[in-house]
């Protein structure tokens, strides 16, 4: 399992890129944990995902509550948190009538 200082220099040169228009390919997502049923919460101050995590290298198939969110695309198909990424599957409630980034920003 990554140190946390090399999770957040993950996340941090992903950020730089998503802020220059890149978005991930197949390819960038191939260990990307799947998260159906899933919602966007507040951990304290910071957004979190909750919901079913398909393929999980360490919980497995449950319910999760992820590493905060840095990044929801969006289309809502596609998250990056502290951690990792997600492919967002089916939602748990209905999309908010305001962009994500409104909802933890």
């Amino acid at each position: 399992m990554p140190s946390l200082a090399e999770r957040v220099a993950s996340a941090t040169a992903d950020l730089r890129r998503l802020a220059k228009g890149w978005r991930p390919s197949e390819t960038d997502l191939i260990g990307a944990v799947g998260l159906e049923n899933w919602m966007v919460a507040i951990d304290g101050e910071m957004p979190v995902l909750i919901g079913e995590s398909v393929g999980h290298p360490h919980l497995g198939d449950q319910w999760i509550t992820t590493s905060p969110v840095l990044w929801i695309s969006e289309d809502r198909t596609i998250a990056r948190t502290l951690s990792r990424w997600y492919r967002l599957g089916k939602s748990a409630l209905p999309p908010p009538k305001v962009p994500l980034s409104k909802l933890y920003h």
